[in-house]
């Protein structure tokens, strides 16, 4: 590796340097460590001798001028667009047309063009578009030239003869941020068909940054090699330091080591240590299991696939550091970024504690020879040497993004390295203050500071000094906020894991009461950095950082208004959770089932907060508005001991028709989880409760309930003598009769679908065949998506025991498709069950055991105790006995290996031969 040329040196100097908008050229060889390996460092340099010269050959013919070389990239600028391209053309020409010795024959550059502004600083480039220009060519392959959406546009049609440009859309690239891309196809010069080497072009939910990645640069080279090194490195430091974008961008830099996945685990809004190993399951796409402990799962899951598992927020559920050692004690390849305000003290953890970006040296603790370093002979300061600091140009390029002409001047870079100074370089306390820039002169911001800084000193002294700075920073921009505008982040702080503004209106407004429209206030409060949008399945939501939702949180309880919010937020949420329960058999189940997840985390702290105060006539009626959406969604576990905390409660026995309502979620979950004893007690419990309101309809359904704990037995339990005296059937059928009664198509269709099953658990399948067709035909009258796939999956099912393996085919495949498309994960995993059965049937062993093997390791999906429930339907293991005669142990254990190593979705694929 060298460094820029002696001639070249002695060329640049700043007044040579051109400004304005320039083009940036960045060019490296691809697979060049190979080849030094391959052909040894005389013979190498040889071939990047002559790499260079025809390089700089085509960079001189279009007047382009040499920044810099490092090892085998360049760095070039060009004064015009068309200039650069013609270049970069004649350059990717003269490689392709030279045969290299030594056997090599070409070599293969990749070459990235960007436009934007030269901004100059100790004599050479810096600022966000030279990084951007760097980060287009990473994006290349070997033999590509690739342009930024900024580039392309100035060639206005000026392309060399023989060139031609292909959109390959947008791209995130390292800096997390997106691109729209366009390759140049030359003549002359081989096309290379490999994709863009985007952050895309690997697994990962990376989430997407609307701001630049300024600065750290020392900080992201020390991580990237001390994660080379070891499995575990932690990122320490109070909040506001950076540690989460650091993360973020160490894990961008680093994710072509990973080629099976970069997965982001945003811990901040989970407060209870269990939560973390489902929390990593959900990212994952891994179905959480109740036989085995969620560690083991992922463990499992994870093997030996190189991950990298970026964990965000550790320190409010740091008790869940043991599940971490695990999980590395258990696999081979997984590492992990975290992120936490302190470290996890497992074995093998590296720690490295974020500073704050560099800031010039405090004026008043310097001597004369160091003020005179950052200044001229007048006092001004030096631009050029300001502008090295990471906190100075972060300050820069968050205050020019709320007020476009700002720029570091020598009238107010004394100021701007006041302000960053007196923030110790906390880049979100930088980032408060910036976002003032709009209002207020640096001069005046740094002013206030002082004062805010000044009186914080007396109150929080038992701080640390960088918290006390954050702190300071908040409360700061906090006070510069009017009174409305105060109230309204203060209520915005009842929100875990963001709002929409419909929420935030109906909980934060009205604008009568406000003093505000919500909408106006929170464009106020994005602008100065005290809430952040975000686009979320095409919809804005806004969320606060944790650091400051906490200072917000203290404000509105010391306001007096924290219960009365508190209450709002629990009873719309209680409210969005009841209608949604009311679409979750429809087709667009799957999009509330979405819009639930969204929610998860204020649907959570509704009920606790409903749970603690207590108000019975939110927390019940809410916990059981999302016991479908727990089944369906993986929080079975979860969901089972919320409501069990609940019904441990006193006053939840009141109301007895709020009692009945408790123990049928209850009831449901304990179905789910093939806990058919504890079913049984709840579903008797909320039978007994409605009989005595005498509401007919819910009675009916209760029996219904009631009727399945003499259908299906627990694991353990012989099923020969199952209901002898048919009280199941009774049950059924009072249940049915009540239906008729009332005309209830839907129920009376969920009566004759259990009769169905308790017949076809007795042996009976004729029978159960007609109740299920029948029952088919009473879901399709009412729209009830959900029970029409149960319905195809029984009818399935039946079929197959009865061998018409062809019409078992279609009502199996309609099933999985509706369960896939409602996004129904414990329906799914019974469905692959039935795929093994039926590949089994038409002779596919192997196939059959695959998905034998999928079933079996997606059983309990997230929490359903499924495995005894499949074995009951006994259709797979009497498939498994046959496969036992034909294929051996080992064969089937292969097989059933290549199944249980598939995600939920790629077994679902792989069932429905999808790609």
């Amino acid at each position: 590796m060298e460094g820029i040329a002696p001639e070249v040196r002695t060329q640049i100097t700043a007044p040579a340097l051109p400004s304005g908008t320039l083009t940036f050229l960045f060019t490296d060889i691809e697979g060049s460590t190979k080849l030094v390996q391959e052909l040894g460092p005389e013979s190498y340099g040889e071939i990047l001798a002559r790499h260079r010269e025809l390089l700089r050959g085509a960079w001189a013919a279009h007047g382009g001028l040499e920044i810099g070389t490092e090892g085998d990239s360049f760095f070039v600028v060009f004064t015009s667009a068309p200039a650069a391209v013609a270049a970069a053309v004649d350059a990717q020409r003269a490689l392709a047309a030279t045969e290299f010795p030594y056997g090599v024959g070409a070599i293969r550059v990749r070459m990235g063009l960007h436009t934007g502004l030269g901004m100059i600083s100790g004599g050479t480039y810096v600022g966000a578009d030279v990084n951007r220009a760097a980060r287009v060519a990473a994006a290349a392959n070997g033999g590509q030239v690739v342009l930024s959406s900024a580039t392309v546009p100035l060639l206005a049609g000026d392309l060399p003869p023989g060139v031609r440009t292909r959109d390959v859309g947008e791209h995130r690239l390292k800096d997390l941020r997106p691109e729209r891309l366009t390759i140049l196809e030359i003549d002359g010069v081989v096309d290379d068909p490999r994709p863009i080497r985007s952050l895309d072009s690997r697994p990962n939910n990376l989430p997407t940054q609307v701001t630049s990645f300024v600065g750290r640069t020392t900080e992201l080279a020390e991580t990237t090699a001390r994660l080379g090194a070891t499995r575990l490195l932690t990122l320490t430091g109070p909040g506001g330091t950076g540690k989460t974008r650091l993360s973020l961008q160490l894990a961008a830099a680093v994710a072509e080591q990973f080629p099976e996945g970069v997965f982001f685990v945003a811990l901040e809004p989970i407060r209870e240590p269990a939560l973390v190993g489902t929390t990593i399951a959900a990212v994952l796409g891994i179905a959480e299991d109740t036989s085995a402990p969620i560690g083991q799962r992922l463990s499992t899951w994870i093997g030996a696939r190189k991950i990298l598992l970026d964990l965000d927020n550790f320190e409010q559920v740091i008790e869940a550091a043991p599940l971490i050692g695990e999980l590395l004690r258990s696999t081979s390849e997984l590492k992990l970024i975290v992120s936490s305000r302190s470290p996890l003290r497992i074995s093998g953890e590296q720690e490295y504690p974020v500073p704050g970006l560099p800031t010039p040296p405090d004026p008043s603790a310097q001597g004369a020879l160091e003020r005179a370093r950052l200044g001229d002979d007048s006092g001004r300061a030096d631009l050029a040497a300001l502008s090295r600091y990471e906190s100075v140009r972060l300050f820069v390029a968050r205050a020019s993004a709320v007020r476009p002409a700002f720029r570091l001047t020598d009238e107010n870079a004394a100021a701007v390295a006041g302000i960053v100074i007196r923030l110790q370089g906390m880049p979100l306390a930088i980032e408060l203050a910036a976002a003032r820039v709009k209002l207020l002169p640096p001069e005046a911001i740094l002013e206030r500071l002082r004062d805010q800084l000044a009186t914080l000193g007396g109150g929080a002294r038992d701080l640390p000094e960088r918290q006390q700075t954050l702190r300071g920073a908040i409360a700061w921009s906090y006070d510069l906020l009017d009174e409305p505008a105060q109230r309204l982040l203060r209520r915005l702080s009842v929100f875990a894991g963001g709002c929409s503004l419909e929420l935030a209106e109906s909980i934060c407004g009205p604008a009568s009461e406000l003093g505000l429209d919500v909408l106006d206030g929170i464009e106020a409060l994005v602008d100065q950095s005290l809430l952040r949008s975000e686009d979320v399945g095409g919809e804005a939501r806004f969320r606060m950082l944790e650091t400051i939702r906490a200072f917000a949180g203290e404000q509105l309880a010391a306001s007096g208004e924290s219960d009365t919010i508190r209450e709002r937020h629990a009873r719309a949420f209680d409210a969005l959770a009841r209608e949604a329960a009311e679409e979750l058999s429809g087709s667009e189940q799957r999009t509330w089932l979405d819009r639930l997840d969204v929610e998860h985390d204020n649907l959570r702290a509704a009920l606790e907060w409903a749970t603690a105060r207590p108000d019975p006539d939110v927390a019940i009626p809410l916990g059981f508005a999302l016991w479908r959406f727990w089944q369906k969604r993986g929080y079975l576990i979860e969901g089972r001991r919320r409501l069990e905390h609940i019904a441990d409660q006193p006053w939840s026995s009141d109301d007895p028709a709020l009692r009945a309502r408790l123990m049928e979620a209850l009831g449901g979950i304990a179905w789910w989880q093939a806990d058919i004893l504890a079913m049984s007690g709840f579903y008797q419990e909320a039978l007994e409760r409605w009989r005595s309101t005498g509401d007919r309809a819910e009675i009916a359904n209760a029996l219904y309930n009631a009727s399945f704990s003499y259908v299906f037995v627990g694991p353990g339990v012989d099923a020969s003598n199952l209901d002898p005296d048919r009280i199941g059937l009774a049950l059924m059928e009072e249940a049915l009769a009540i239906y008729r009664e009332l005309g209830d198509k839907r129920g009376a269709g969920n009566a004759i679908w259990a009769v169905g099953n308790w017949h076809y658990f007795h042996q009976q399948k004729d029978v159960a065949l007609g109740n299920f067709r029948e029952a088919l035909e009473l879901f399709s009258a009412t729209s009830d998506e959900t029970m029409v796939a149960w319905a195809h999956r029984m009818l399935g099912a039946t079929l197959l025991r009865l061998d018409q393996v062809d019409e078992a085919a279609g009502h199996l495949e309609a099933a999985m498709r509706q369960f896939k498309s409602a996004g129904d994960t414990s329906a799914l995993t019974l469905a692959l069950d039935d795929y093994s059965a039926l590949a089994a049937a038409r002779g596919d062993l192997p196939r059959s055991a695959r998905l034998h093997g999928a079933a079996r390791a997606l059983a309990q999906s997230t929490g359903a105790n499924l495995s005894s429930m499949i074995d009951n339907l006994d259709v797979a293991n009497a498939n498994a006995e046959t496969a036992r005669t034909l294929m051996s142990d080992e064969e089937i254990e292969r097989h059933a290996a290549e199944g249980r190593a598939m995600s939920l979705g790629d077994a679902v694929a792989y069932a429905l031969d999808e790609p």
